[in-house]
């Protein structure tokens, strides 16, 4: 290893990006967060930027640094040759930063298996902007379920929730079951008849997600259609582990929960129901630590 190695985990999620970094010589970790730099969503250039001013700024008070070691867990990155391009184009952003550098991308999920059991088997679930189910065997290899983004999946994610609050309302409007989701959503957004919903949808194109919380809310109050919508959306994603592990029986039976949706903690009780009555054998815990820090994890061993 160099004299003077400085290493960075990244968390590029679906909503913000977080930096974690530590050196031998620096008194405590460093953290940071700047925009979303999801490459699906906000374009490889924008991504690349995002990211590397965010270590580029971070390693100004630090230099001169030996060698960099840069670990980032991309949401939208999930494909090798993805990831590769944008390991690629962040290696050669930041050679002027550091005599020497090694970049690894990897799906954002990656590094919540790193921060929940190390390199060790473990299974997570990610409820956030949108959802993924990882495992990784005893053997090593990684399972992945899920994650397909909104338009073709993502269930029990806020994006899904929020869409499904919003169809209830729209079927409230034409006569349908009646739900408080109605006057919450008129509430909250100004919207309370057709023409109003339909252009704040579709021309105004709010983020869904910030949805989610009133639907869960409304849950909570007693609500029976948001009740419907919040227990369908978590068995289907529940659903998503079972055929996971219907791929192999080499999985220690664990599970860790992350994600903005699991900081709802009657989101967080209806997601361990249903895996406690799809799943009753395994242990279920919420992530301690962020995901940032598998990200760390891994830059540190990128070297070994």
């Amino acid at each position: 290893m160099s004299a003077n190695p400085f290493f960075v985990g990244l968390d590029a999620g679906g909503s913000t990006t977080l930096l974690l970094a530590e050196c031998e010589e620096c008194p405590g970790r460093i953290d940071r967060h700047g925009p979303a730099a999801n490459p699906q969503r906000v374009g490889m250039d924008q991504s690349v930027q995002v990211l590397s001013a965010l270590v580029k700024k971070t390693l100004r008070a630090q230099r001169p640094v030996d060698h960099l070691s840069v670990c980032a867990g991309v949401a939208g990155a999930g494909r090798p040759d993805e990831q590769q391009a944008l390991a690629d184009r962040l290696r050669r952003t930041l050679g002027d930063d550091a005599r020497s550098v090694s970049v690894e991308v990897v799906h954002d999920a990656c590094i919540a298996l790193d921060a929940a059991f190390g390199a060790e088997s473990g299974l997570v679930v990610i409820a956030g902007t949108g959802s993924v189910v990882l495992a990784r065997t005893r053997g090593g290899t990684a399972r992945r379920v899920g994650g397909w983004g909104h338009l073709l999946g993502d269930p029990g994610s806020g994006y899904a929730v929020g869409q499904a609050g919003l169809r209830a309302v729209a079927e409230a409007l034409d006569g349908g079951a009646d739900t408080i989701l109605r006057p919450r959503v008129a509430e909250e957004y100004g919207v309370d008849e057709r023409a109003a919903l339909i252009h704040w949808v579709y021309q105004d194109r709010p983020p869904l997600q910030d949805v989610a919380p009133l639907v869960i809310e409304a849950s909570a109050d007693g609500d029976t259609v948001a009740t419907d919508i919040l227990t369908a959306q978590v068995n289907e994603l529940v659903r998503q582990v079972e055929w996971l592990l219907g791929e192999t029986d080499d999985v220690a039976p664990r599970i860790a929960l992350l994600g903005g949706m699991l900081q709802n903690e009657h989101y967080a009780a209806a997601l361990r129901r249903a895996l406690a009555d799809r799943v009753p054998d395994w242990s279920v815990e919420v992530l301690r630590h962020e995901p940032v820090v598998g990200a760390l994890r891994r830059a540190r061993r990128l070297d070994e």
